[in-house]
């Protein structure tokens, strides 16, 4: 399973209630060539430790904390250690262990301040698992705002050195994918605070920069909240005709758009 496959596993996680809900961008992957002058892997030995970390993640989550685990004690002072951390964080995030992924995310970012996929890793998972009742709501809202924000910050100040080398379009793709994970995080964001007009436009805000048929459900689902089923409808719909969408997800446009259906006034007679 890729880094896009753990998007989608994640974000269908989500939307099916579960309270792990995160999702993490695709990356443009910087080739794991030996460099001992320029950022990367500094020995042979070291590339196997960097190429079994990103081949882990076709793994089981627990092999993805093994491997980030052997490459940061091997290597302490690798120039991978903060994306090591923040796979990390994403895999215990697939054990739904929010604790220990906050954690590691919160190391990933000490590690570099820019790793913009910590700072979305952290913001999603704070706004999809904070609740009203909580007394620290609005410390962990804000949190996650900042988080999210950052990560914009952080790609819009261009490509991180390991991933010079990555081409334009593979970057651009990159920045499209992480950015509407931060929309999607201040989306959530407003809906614990009530304000459905925000969420639906940080969440279309989302689909502008990455038509994500699992973004288009969540936009359909706060435009149902706001009870306008008929927009919730068109979302619902955007999201079934979306090309290469996967089936599950289908399914579950379809019965939102059935839910939606279902919810419109009966006409008087």
């Amino acid at each position: 399973m890729t880094r896009t496959a753990l998007a989608a596993a994640f974000l269908l996680s989500a939307l099916l209630g579960s309270a792990a809900a995160f999702a993490q961008a695709p990356a443009a992957a910087p080739p794991v060539k030996v460099d001992k002058k320029g950022p990367g892997p500094k020995s042979k030995e070291e590339v196997q430790a960097v190429t079994a970390l990103f081949q882990s993640q076709t793994q089981a989550a627990d092999d993805e904390i093994k491997a980030a685990e052997a490459l940061l004690t091997k290597f302490a002072d690798t120039d991978y250690k903060a994306i090591a951390l923040e796979i990390e964080a994403e895999a215990y995030q697939r054990k739904n262990d929010n604790e220990k992924a906050i954690t590691y995310g919160e190391q990933a970012l000490q590690a570099d301040p820019k790793n913009y996929d910590a700072d979305n890793l952290l913001a999603n998972i704070l706004a999809a698992t904070t609740r009203d009742t909580d007394l620290d709501k609005d410390e962990k809202l804000a949190k996650a705002e900042k988080y999210a924000h950052d990560a914009m910050d952080a790609l819009q100040a261009g490509k991180p050195p390991l991933f010079a080398k990555a081409t334009d379009a593979a970057w651009a793709k990159t920045v499209a994918g992480a950015e509407s994970l931060s929309w999607q995080a201040l989306g959530n964001v407003a809906l614990v605070r009530k304000k459905t007009d925000e969420a639906i436009a940080d969440f279309e805000k989302g689909v502008a920069v990455n038509p994500d048929p699992i973004l288009m459900i969540r936009t359909g689902r706060a435009l149902l909240a706001a009870k306008k089923p008929d927009e919730a409808i068109t979302w619902f719909q955007k999201a079934i005709d979306s090309p290469d969408i996967p089936p599950n997800i289908k399914n579950i446009a379809q019965n939102d758009k059935d839910r939606a259906q279902k919810s419109k006034p009966t006409a008087s007679k």
